[in-house]
């Protein structure tokens, strides 16, 4: 690495990225492209403010000089503006692979997530870094994380000479993390769930995510890492540790409640009824390959995550 660009970089994981590579003595330049400033200063860092679909990327990745390219911008809040969320997650991500290709950059890292596998009700015991992304079409953020791998499958065919790496995290929870994820077990007086279902979930420590990404970054790897913690939780355990009582749903009835509730944009509500679906069932990665290939293992069990969140929120605990 001389040269790496990072999307997204104000985010957690990107913060993490910074701090890292400033650091290591591999890394000359960092140019930082992201709407928000960074939430401090880098010696390396050449910030951009910048959005990820603007046409003049591929001439900042050319004049940087580029050879290594982390792309981690997307929308995770879900917004009632599905296209322009879609254009923001998709477009963007086609324009960084466009400006990827045009710069020669020879590394390319890509956060995808757990979800582009999709909440089936047939989906195995454990889904591997070799199992194939599927798209339900009810729920934006899941869909483009799908459609986006899909787009990095054709770039991998058209672009050879190009190592890519792609981090599935699944629910990434830390002390710097505040979305409608945590905000959805801690806002509510209560959990709801899907009645008779009780699914096993997965939760993954901000460190332990960054850790794939920066593992996978140093070695320039290529091909599927996943980031989880280790072990399951269920609702029912999540609902303990949080102080709340669940209340059980009908399918029925949950999913055009939600429906309405977010189309009203009530405050409490912060997705459409898509996102019921993997409360319902169960998407639990293996991060087996990620194991052997990359040598680390999270620090954090999905439970420790969980109580680690909830512990900071009563903290007073804010995300930066």
């Amino acid at each position: 690495m001389s040269t790496v660009v990072v999307t997204g970089s104000s985010g957690y994981i990107g913060t993490r990225l910074l701090e890292r590579m400033e650091e290591d003595s591999s890394v000359e330049k960092v140019v930082g492209i992201d709407l928000k400033p960074p939430v401090r200063s880098f010696s390396k860092l050449e910030f951009h403010r910048m959005d990820v679909r603007d046409p003049g990327l591929a001439d900042l990745f050319r004049d940087s000089g580029a050879d290594t390219v982390v792309h981690l911008a997307f929308v995770l809040n879900p917004i009632h503006d599905t296209a322009l969320m879609h254009d923001i997650d998709v477009g963007g991500a086609r324009n960084v692979l466009r400006a990827t290709a045009a710069c020669g950059a020879g590394h390319l890292v890509v956060a995808s997530s757990s979800s582009a596998f999709g909440a089936f009700p047939d989906n195995p015991d454990f889904l591997t870094e070799e199992h194939p992304p599927r798209r339900r079409g009810n729920f934006t953020y899941a869909d483009d994380k799908c459609e986006v791998e899909w787009l990095l499958q054709e770039f991998v065919r058209e672009n050879p000479g190009v190592r890519v790496a792609v981090v599935r995290p699944c629910i990434v929870y830390g002390p710097n993390v505040d979305n409608y994820l945590s905000r959805f077990i801690l806002r509510l007086p209560f959990l709801p769930v899907i009645s008779g279902c009780r699914p096993d979930m997965q939760f993954v420590h901000e460190d332990d995510a960054a850790a794939v990404f920066l593992e996978a970054l140093r070695r320039g790897a290529s091909g599927y890492f996943h980031a989880c913690g280790e072990g399951t939780v269920n609702v029912e355990e999540i609902a303990a540790i949080a102080g709340k009582r669940l209340l059980p749903l009908p399918a029925w009835l949950a999913y055009p409640a939600v429906d309405l509730l977010w189309k009203m944009r009530f405050p409490l509500i912060e997705g459409p009824s898509g996102m019921l679906d993997f409360i319902r069932y169960r998407w639990v990665i293996s991060d087996e390959i990620t194991h052997r290939e990359l040598g680390i293992k999270p620090r954090y069990t999905s439970r420790e995550v969980v109580r680690i969140m909830v512990e900071t929120h009563r903290r007073g605990g804010k995300a930066r």
